[in-house]
């Protein structure tokens, strides 16, 4: 979606008007993609158990309700919790997977990828946090690009299954 240069988006109106598309797995809409920025709008709930990986910071703003914010650090999954009304900016490179609960609302801003840049998609095992697959993509369109990779991993049994200790994740329930 493209706005005049001399225009501005009044944020809530649109989110009044866009709702209904904020929909699971990912829920995400694009609401603005000039030059340098994405800037998205993202519902809950979700039911990611992936890890999204990006060269690129984010710049979250929760307007609606409370999230989480998982990310992988030093090995180890830990969380950060972003409350109604704050802001929080994820450094680039950072495994990072926001856990939306229903009714939830924010803003997300992130930067345009370069053609040299790649995101990700890594599982980790839920026993023991050994790194399950990781799936690279160039990212083009979020909306299109995340449902085509998490079909692929979660319809197979051998990259759902850890190698350390053999537990298999089981795939995400849509949220509705």
């Amino acid at each position: 979606m493209s706005f005049p240069l001399l225009s501005s988006v009044h944020l809530r109106n649109w989110i009044s008007e866009h709702r209904h598309l904020l929909k699971p797995p990912v829920g995400n809409k694009v609401i603005w993609k000039e030059g340098a920025f994405i800037v998205m709008v993202v519902g809950g709930p979700n039911s990611r158990k992936d890890y999204h990986y990006n060269e690129t910071p984010e710049f979250y703003y929760q307007i609606e309700g409370n999230i989480e914010v998982g990310i992988q650090h030093n090995g180890q999954a830990t969380s950060i919790q972003v409350q109604e009304g704050e802001i929080y900016c994820l450094p680039p490179n950072t495994p990072h997977q926001p856990r939306r609960g229903a009714g939830t609302i924010g803003l997300v801003i992130e930067q345009v990828r370069l053609p040299t840049q790649q995101d990700a998609c890594n599982w980790y095992c839920e026993q023991c946090n050994h790194l399950l697959h990781s799936a690279s993509f160039q990212c083009g369109n979020i909306e299109v690009d995340l449902p085509v990779i998490f079909n692929r991993f979660y319809s197979s049994r051998v990259l759902r299954t850890c190698s350390q200790c053999g537990h298999i994740m089981v795939p995400p329930v849509a949220a509705v």
